[in-house]
């Protein structure tokens, strides 16, 4: 338990504050306890701060695996949609943590820079890996080079919409979600047009309309 206070509290201020500024005298404050008990569950700052790293990565992987198995049975487009949605769900609920997300990515202290780093090529290259085989399970006869396009262009509108989360509020943001769900709808519109439709949205699609 107290484990876990300390590691919400060193992403408090980490998110508030930085790493520099993020003191232990501050993180023993919040979560209630001595300075020096933090000592009792990591032995420095840098094992703490690398913890609170690691259990923040993990978790938003771990969001993007819940939510491509949950909607496994949609339509792939709409899978793209949930993954854009889920992106904005879970990051909009967990604000201190996206703060202490953006900086890391941004200024990534260099205790955690390579682990960071051994991350997101991780998280990448599942990503990819997962995109491509639904895309071939749904267009048996789409080119490497069309799927490549497509993740892509998903990509950076996941990555436009994650960074909108800290630059726009409100109606504004909403356009944002809804622009980009929009480019996807029209994204796949043109891959049915050159490939037929998916073998699971025969009888109908998201679009409404009839087969």
């Amino acid at each position: 338990m107290k484990r876990q206070e300390l590691i919400d509290a060193a992403l408090l201020h980490y998110s508030l504050h930085g790493y520099q500024g993020a003191t232990m005298k501050k993180i023993a404050i919040e979560v209630g306890i001595k300075p020096a008990s933090i000592y009792f569950f990591y032995k420095n700052k840098e094992e703490l701060f690398i913890a609170a790293f690691q259990q923040l990565l993990e978790n938003h992987f771990a969001e993007m695996k819940r939510i491509l198995a949950k909607t496994s049975s949609q339509s792939v487009d709409q899978i793209f949609s949930e993954m854009l949605h889920g992106i904005v769900k879970y990051h909009k609920n967990d604000e201190r943590g996206t703060m202490a997300y953006i900086s890391l990515v941004t200024s990534p202290i260099p205790e955690i820079k390579l682990y960071l780093q051994k991350h997101m090529l991780h998280f990448n290259d599942w990503l990819v890996r997962s995109l491509e085989d639904l895309l071939r399970q749904s267009y048996s006869s789409i080119s490497d080079d069309e799927m490549d396009r497509i993740i892509k262009q998903f990509a950076l509108l996941a990555n436009g919409v994650f960074w909108g989360i800290n630059l726009y509020e409100g109606q504004d943001f909403e356009e944002q979600v809804h622009l980009a769900d929009t480019f996807i709808s029209s994204l796949f519109r043109d891959v049915e047009m050159k490939y037929g439709l998916s073998t699971v949205q025969k009888g109908g699609n998201r679009y409404g309309e009839k087969i």
